[in-house]
């Protein structure tokens, strides 16, 4: 009888258990890989960190194809992946801004014409994760657009914690939409610590844990809990896969502030866009 019962629930269980992720396992391979090269390329110069990502997608391009289920989606997820760690190196260079921002927005349309084309069933978490991270940097262009695409933003990081409750990265963005978002709006410290201890518990990876204990520390910064900002700290510097960022959020510490806000204060919000650059969400 309770074998019989076993291979019934068996029978209806399977498939909820071990379908088909919608991309292929080279790619989430790939991404995995990625998320912990990106911590360490942050304590590289600039120009050997766009020159290694930019050989880092030669090098994966080239083989994927072959091993993707589904091309368009996972060549779009990585290309967002690079992108992203190329404008965190060239974001300072004001001749560049411009560019990049028109490179984001066209980046941002892909990626919402993918899930449009897609759905729920087709789109993997990463797509959506891909597309809370792309577009939360674009909003910044302007006040009008932060407030257009916000909850578009919580919406692709729900979407992707949805998929599956363990992924590292999309919990800590989360957790940052919470962190910064006003109360009135859905934002709270409390709900970002939550996001952020799910991102810790979910980390497989080095790149991962980083973000989590880094989030952690800054949170409890804010909060002046200097025990579990400290401990948190450490165990982010024990990782031994960076320290530059590291040393910037104890500089931004000691004089008084955390990470969080510095990252606030660096992308600004780029009230005075040029008419001819503005969109109909900026004005």
């Amino acid at each position: 009888m309770k074998n019989a019962f076993l291979c019934f629930a068996l029978f209806f269980i399977a498939p909820f258990l071990f379908a088909s992720s919608p991309i292929s396992h080279y790619t989430e391979e790939k991404i995995k890989d990625f998320l912990t090269i990106r911590i360490e390329l942050k304590s590289a110069k600039d120009e050997i960190a766009l020159k290694k990502i930019d050989e880092i997608q030669h090098t994966v391009f080239s083989e994927l194809e072959k091993n993707a289920i589904d091309f368009e989606q996972e060549k779009l997820i990585l290309e967002s992946f690079y992108f992203m760690e190329k404008y965190e190196h060239a974001l300072d260079p004001n001749a560049n801004r411009d560019t990049l921002r028109r490179e984001m927005k066209t980046l941002m349309k892909r990626i919402f014409s993918c899930i449009d084309s897609r759905g729920d069933e087709k789109s993997s978490k990463w797509l959506y994760n891909v597309c809370g991270d792309v577009t939360s940097y674009y909003m910044t262009r302007s006040v009008k657009a932060t407030f257009f695409y916000g909850l578009k933003v919580k919406d692709m990081y729900e979407k992707a914690v949805k998929l599956d409750t363990t992924l590292a990265t999309a919990n800590v963005s989360l957790g940052n939409w919470f962190f910064y978002a006003p109360r009135i709006f859905g934002g709270g410290k409390e709900k970002a610590e939550k996001c952020y201890t799910a991102a810790l518990r979910g980390s497989t990876t080095d790149g991962e844990r980083y973000i989590a204990y880094q989030a952690l520390s800054q949170l409890y910064f804010e909060e002046k809990n200097m025990r579990l900002c400290t401990l948190n700290f450490e165990k982010a510097r024990e990782l031994n896969i960076g320290t530059k960022e590291l040393d910037l959020m104890q500089r931004c510490n000691d004089a008084g502030y955390s990470l969080f806000q510095y990252r606030r204060n660096r992308a600004g919000i780029d009230e005075k866009i040029p008419e001819a650059y503005q969109d109909d969400e900026d004005k």
